[in-house]
């Protein structure tokens, strides 16, 4: 049989990384401190952060320990756990650092900006919209019952104007058997609880100017240059008025002229 040339192989063992000598010998206790200071720094390396402060405190617990390196067969055992423990605990450190680091920037993107965050101030800033929509809804709602009392106001005075259609014209008349123009119009206001002048000229500067393209039912319009004659609008471009002496009170286009003949338009209430 050939012999071997191979060289025996000395009795040890290697833990983590580090060969340990056999039984009947030391291991060098500094070798295993620098394959453990390699160790933290191979994972420091990974993190992109050293942190030396937290390193040591483990460290020189071991160099209080040099015995647990005592390298007998039956010791191989406990020095692989003890390597383990170490490696396994470095791992956590470097996943608490990482989750360290990503923290606060998930903070940031939950943390609401200044007059969120501050209930306070969150409260107040509802409170005042509060306050202004109701102001505003209050306004608004004030406004749309004024709009509907004046519209209800109008179509009495239209109502009863057209209850008077076929009645003849008088100058000077104010009714109830007979009308002129700008009697007519102060009758059928009167009618409605609103008091009007009596002549044309007056009345024309009695109420709101409002454009003709703007004109509702009950509004008056005026005629040539002089506001000479009123009608009352009834609406469709439409009103109703005392003509002329020899015709009765009807109910006839605003254009029965001319367009260029009107004067103005105006609203009483």
């Amino acid at each position: 049989m050939a012999s071997s040339h191979r060289k025996p192989r000395s009795a040890g063992s290697r833990i983590a990384g580090i060969w340990t000598p056999a039984a009947d010998g030391d291991p060098r206790l500094g070798e295993v401190e620098q394959k453990v200071d390699d160790l933290y720094r191979r994972a420091d390396s990974a993190t992109g952060r050293t942190d030396t402060a937290k390193r040591m405190p483990k460290i020189n617990s071991l160099r209080k320990k040099p015995s647990s390196f005592t390298a007998t067969p039956h010791d191989h055992y406990d020095q692989a756990q003890l390597m383990s423990r170490l490696a396994a605990r470095r791992q956590n450190a470097v996943a608490a650092h990482l989750t360290e680091r990503s923290t606060p920037t998930e903070k940031r993107l939950q943390v609401p900006d200044g007059t969120q965050s501050d209930p306070r101030t969150a409260k107040a800033a509802v409170q005042h919209k509060l306050s202004t929509a109701r102001a505003l809804l209050s306004r608004s709602a004030a406004r749309q019952q004024r709009q509907e009392a004046a519209a209800a106001l109008a179509r009495q005075a239209v109502a009863f104007a057209r209850a008077q259609v076929g009645k003849p014209y008088v100058v000077g008349a104010a009714g109830p058997g007979s009308y002129d123009c700008s009697g007519l119009a102060q009758a059928a206001w009167k009618a409605a609880g609103v008091t009007l002048p009596r002549a044309t000229t007056a009345q024309a500067n009695a109420g709101t100017p409002v454009p003709l393209a703007d004109a509702r039912p009950g509004d008056l319009i005026f005629f040539h240059d002089d506001a000479g004659h009123v009608g009352v609008y009834a609406g469709d471009g439409l009103m109703i008025h005392a003509p002329k002496p020899g015709t009765c009170v009807r109910e006839e286009s605003i254009h029965y002229g001319d367009t260029s003949i009107i004067h103005s338009v105006v609203r009483p209430a």
